[in-house]
């Protein structure tokens, strides 16, 4: 079922770290079941239960929709405790690459989780990234076996053509740690965006990752590795722009790895989708010329919303629309 006008709204609203949540104590349980719905779809359900919960254990609802409740608190139960454990294996691999000398940097979910949001539980993750040099893979796959995780391999497996190898602990093929050759994963894209531990480092060069290096990763994550289908990627992008002090540095930044465009266009649809005058700001210092206005037109709020749960053909044929454009060469 699309979604409605009004839908689109709340959902926003709801997925906002920092929104005020709307008074729901009288919302009825389809409205409640749907938003919960749209907002797993999305990939923000963390956020949306810690906002309505109480709504929905109120008086008055149904056993079916209680029931319901009950398996969406199992499951982000779960998800933390999945968060958990693999913040507990990240630090084991931590220290393995150190031992070993290996430079890469854990990127996304827990750093995100840790330095963005104010509640580290809004921002969940199924998986640990790790991003290196190529020529450093071999190395942290050694280490990952030494931690007790193994190669995921399959009869027609893409990984070295995408520079992505999964790797599952042994026993519990929940916890999956990806190792990152290029967060830009089409070779054909590559070859106009490329965003490695080198590009990393270029735009975050201290031991701390930096607001502006975070901003990039979750631009390029949304577009060079996906092509914007969840609300979530909208979410840290709206984080990562409250967290930039120094705009100019960030301008700096994104020119020096080239991604004026990805940038651009990810801030001018957060803005649009959650009314934040910060990041319309920020969005208004990457214009892009000609390649710019296309892609704002192409990847627009409706575009991102409708992509989930079932894509609308609008919001596939722009999302896609979108990638032809990435690989034109300037």
């Amino acid at each position: 079922m699309p979604l409605a006008p009004e839908e689109k709204r709340l959902l926003c609203q709801l997925a906002d770290p920092e929104a005020t949540a709307p008074d729901a104590a009288l919302w009825s349980d389809a409205r409640l079941g749907r938003l919960f719905e749209l907002a797993r779809a999305h990939g923000v359900l963390a956020i949306v239960w810690r906002k309505l919960r109480g709504a929905a254990r109120g008086e008055g609802r149904s056993e079916a929709f209680r029931a319901d409740i009950e398996r969406i608190e199992t499951e982000h139960t779960l998800t933390v405790g999945r968060a958990m454990l693999l913040r507990h294996h990240a630090a084991r691999i931590g220290a393995r690459l150190r031992e070993r000398a290996i430079p890469a940097e854990i990127v996304k979910g827990p750093v995100f989780a840790d330095r963005l949001y104010t509640h580290a539980s809004d921002r969940t993750f199924t998986d640990i990234d790790i991003l290196a040099d190529p020529g450093d893979l071999d190395g942290i796959g050694a280490a990952l076996a030494d931690c007790g995780f193994v190669l995921h391999e399959k009869v027609w497996d893409n990984s070295a053509r995408y520079l992505e190898y999964k790797w599952f602990f042994e026993g519990n093929p929940q916890l999956m740690v990806e190792a990152q050759g290029d967060l830009v994963h089409y070779p054909s894209l590559r070859r106009r965006l490329s965003f490695g531990y080198a590009e990393l480092k270029a735009v975050s060069e201290g031991a701390e990752p930096s607001p502006a290096g975070m901003l990039i990763v979750a631009a390029i994550h949304a577009l060079g590795g996906h092509k914007f289908h969840r609300l979530q990627f909208a979410v840290d992008m709206l984080q990562a722009a409250r967290h930039i002090v120094d705009e100019a540095a960030l301008a700096r930044a994104v020119a020096r790895v080239g991604a004026e465009l990805e940038v651009g266009a990810a801030l001018h649809v957060t803005a649009d989708l959650f009314g934040d005058a910060r990041t319309a700001a920020l969005a208004d210092r990457f214009d892009g010329g000609r390649r710019g206005a296309l892609g704002r037109r192409l990847l627009t709020a409706d575009a991102v919303l409708d992509a989930m749960p079932k894509p609308s053909r609008g919001s596939h044929l722009r999302r896609h629309g979108f990638r032809w454009l990435q690989l034109l060469r300037a």
